[in-house]
């Protein structure tokens, strides 16, 4: 989810946050790079600690780490042994809406079909995971997944996975992960935007007509922005199992299409890649309708990234990246309304 956003915030602030303020002219302070290094050193002894004893006793050179993509979690690359690794630990109060251990278990079922490459280590408890560096991997961007070549692979991957007859431990429920966003970010005392409650209301009214019009679960990512498929020599593989679970495949298709930024017409040929050239009305619909869904739910998990974030910067730029997919949320409405017919029902809650 998100992960553009996270990588467009690692590039502006670095490792550790922004270290001066924007038009200061000021040369680095003497204390600053004091500061800069006992942070670096404490980071170290925390990923040490991370490790697990087998990983250490084979040689862990944490002084040439570095600092990988994400801000949910933090992502390092280490190298043990002379072998790079990743590192992923989790962020900060993510406990509260992702089950480690789940994703474990549905993370290895990925891996033993080949979506998904096999970890070295991975805490269920924690959700600390050690995976290999694939030197030769190179993960997807927005411009990249939109080429119609790219597009193709990615339709015959998401179709083979989704009819593989996988099944994950839990049910991935977008109504109920809304209610739990919600209520984590009332207990952080969040900013919620202007006329969310109105909004709010309007898109929970969809849960009913939408649950009616939804195929049979199958196994899905649920996270699928083009960062989260690698381009490997052997093709196609799938990274980062958070969301995963039990859901109607038109949330992948439409996750994809969303966060690749797809047209109109891009879309049209990639559900015709996956589903054949009579792709049904229904799932169209349900892409739409998901398209909607994501905006607003990654606008709730945006004021979640703002409420935890030290740093008044970063905390802004969650927050302008949250509005901005509210409101895209709200200007999609009406039109998701009207193909599910529930147009009429809602139109008090509009005023």
């Amino acid at each position: 989810m998100t992960k553009r956003v996270r990588g467009e915030l690692d590039a502006a602030h670095g490792d550790f946050g922004s270290a001066a303020q924007p038009g200061s002219h000021e040369g680095p302070r003497p204390e600053a790079g004091l500061l800069e290094g006992l942070r670096r050193f404490i980071d170290g002894r925390r990923i040490e600690a991370a490790l697990p004893p087998d990983i250490r006793r084979k040689g862990v050179n944490v002084d040439t780490r570095e600092r990988l993509g994400g801000l949910t979690n933090q992502n390092y690359k280490l190298y043990v042994g002379g072998e790079a690794i990743v590192l992923r630990l989790p962020g900060r109060g993510t406990g509260r809406f992702i089950r480690r251990s789940i994703e474990r278990t549905n993370q290895e079922a990925a891996a033993r079909l080949g979506f998904t490459p096999h970890s070295l280590f991975f805490d269920g408890r924690t959700g600390v995971k050690i995976t290999p560096f694939l030197g030769e991997a190179r993960a997807l961007d927005p411009i990249a997944a939109r080429l119609p070549e790219t597009a193709e692979a990615v339709a015959g991957l998401l179709h083979r996975f989704h009819h593989s007859g996988l099944r994950f431990v839990n049910d991935f429920d977008v109504f109920k992960l809304i209610r739990i966003y919600e209520r984590v970010a009332r207990g952080r005392f969040a900013r919620f935007y202007d006329s969310y409650d109105r909004i709010r209301k309007r898109v929970l009214a969809l849960e009913r007509p939408l649950s009616v019009m939804s195929e049979e679960k199958v196994a899905c990512h649920n996270d699928l922005v083009p960062e989260n498929i690698l381009e490997t020599p052997q093709g196609l593989t799938l990274i980062d199992w958070e969301y995963s679970g039990m859901n109607d495949p038109a949330w992948d298709i439409a996750s994809f299409t969303l966060e690749s930024g797809f047209d109109e017409e891009e879309e049209r040929r990639f559900l015709a890649s996956y589903a054949g050239p009579a792709a049904s009305d229904r799932l169209k619909v349900r892409v739409e309708a998901y398209r909607l869904l994501q905006d607003f739910l990654w606008s709730l998990w945006s004021l979640l990234q703002e409420t935890a974030s030290r740093d008044p910067v970063r905390a802004r730029s969650y927050r302008d990246y949250g509005l901005d997919r509210f409101l895209r949320a709200r200007q999609r409405l009406a039109f998701v309304e009207s193909r599910f017919g529930v147009a009429k029902k809602t139109e008090e809650m509009r005023r």
